[in-house]
């Protein structure tokens, strides 16, 4: 890091919290403080090692028994897709993919709401409010922009909110019209990352968090050669094993 860069603080919650994705876990994260300034090198080297983005929250699991959650990335000059991820593309090719500023809009709040009130019901982000994303989409410290998808007319159909690193795209959240389920958007969002990031020259595309016995999460495995981040290092996924 800069002789300029600032000291980070870390935290971590007090208590512990209901796990998300496991059955009979608790959660804890490792953070940064969400009010510090981190420099663009502290944060790629922070990205280095397995830490994430939700808005200004910069964090890492960090749970008491638990060590599931692993950073996982496409190694973008090796990925070959598979036959539906060949089809999602196919379904796709009308749309036209654009890179916009992360910023606030009713066209992308409204797609967002929709998004998120017809396909999460049972989650926490469950009803969806301005505010919210506000702060989960549109706040960061400037390393993120929108890969937006939109039809012939012009419509916004995808969007993809992105940090970029020095090494690659990293996806920080997806959100689609969900009355097109024949055109498998999330699938297809994923692969236009891919596309842009083999364009921008970049080696990586990271697609958050890996977990093994999660059927929200494991999904990640499909896209392959995938490595994860055990903590220290880099390791090939093969077969839903870490090799």
């Amino acid at each position: 890091m800069k002789a300029t860069d600032n000291a980070l603080e870390f935290y971590r919650h007090i208590d512990d919290t209901v796990c998300g994705y496991l059955p009979n876990k608790l959660s804890n994260s490792l953070f940064i403080d969400p009010a510090s300034d981190p420099s663009e090198d502290q944060l790629n080297l922070l990205h280095l090692q397995g830490f994430r983005r939700s808005g200004r929250l910069v964090y890492r699991p960090q749970c008491p028994t638990c060590n599931a959650c692993m950073s996982s990335r496409i190694i973008n000059s090796q990925f070959c897709p598979s036959k539906n991820q060949k089809k999602a593309i196919n379904r796709n090719r009308d749309l036209k993919l654009k890179w916009a500023n992360a910023d606030f809009s009713e066209e992308h709040y409204g797609l967002y709401e929709h998004y998120i009130n017809t396909r999460h019901k049972e989650g926490e982000m469950f009803p969806a409010t301005q505010e919210q994303y506000q702060n989960f989409l549109i706040d960061g410290h400037g390393t993120h922009k929108f890969l937006e998808a939109r039809n012939e007319s012009g419509d916004l159909i995808a969007c993809c909110v992105v940090d970029i690193f020095y090494d690659g795209l990293s996806a920080i959240y997806s959100y689609f019209d969900p009355t097109l389920d024949k055109r498998s958007l999330g699938r297809y969002m994923v692969l236009a990352l891919i596309s842009q990031g083999v364009a921008m020259q970049l080696p990586h595309t990271y697609l958050g968090y890996w977990i093994k016995e999660s059927s929200k999460m494991n999904y990640k495995a499909d896209y392959q050669p995938l490595e994860v981040f055990d903590g220290q290092h880099w390791r090939n996924l093969i077969d839903n094993n870490v090799i």
